[in-house]
């Protein structure tokens, strides 16, 4: 039975758990030379990125992306970070700033599966919909 991306990134993260950049580098060698043998490059990518939610989950990382018609100005930044730090009880939070004008004001929020829509574009469909009715 060949092993799952998650599998390979929870064995992963916890050969390179507390150790040094010089450790670390040995173990993603022959992580690199066990993909290969097993034929199994092609998961790489998938790895990586389970790897960095293990990572993150086990560290109180929270990854948002932020959708806005505009970047977003330092202190709205602040206190989406505030917000989503108390939400998800996190240590860190990491804003990604997605511009889309189409959204005509107003944020959404997007934490994992979770999205908060907040934009102006959503409430006018509501309105809209209600109106037909």
């Amino acid at each position: 039975m060949k092993a799952t991306a998650m599998q390979y990134a929870k064995a992963l993260y916890e050969a390179t758990k507390d150790k040094n950049q010089k450790e670390i580098d040995g173990i993603l060698a022959d992580f690199v030379k066990l993909l290969a043998k097993n034929n199994q490059e092609r998961l790489a990518g998938n790895i990586s990125k389970k790897f960095g939610e293990i990572y993150n989950a086990e560290n109180g990382i929270v990854e948002a992306e932020i959708t806005s018609c505009e970047k977003l100005n330092e202190a709205i930044e602040k206190k989406i970070e505030n917000y989503i730090k108390d939400k998800y009880s996190a240590k860190k939070v990491e804003i990604n700033n997605k511009i889309d004008e189409s959204i005509k004001g107003g944020i959404i929020i997007r934490v994992g599966d979770e999205i908060m829509d907040g934009s102006v574009e959503r409430q006018l469909k509501e309105l809209k919909s209600i109106l037909i009715l």
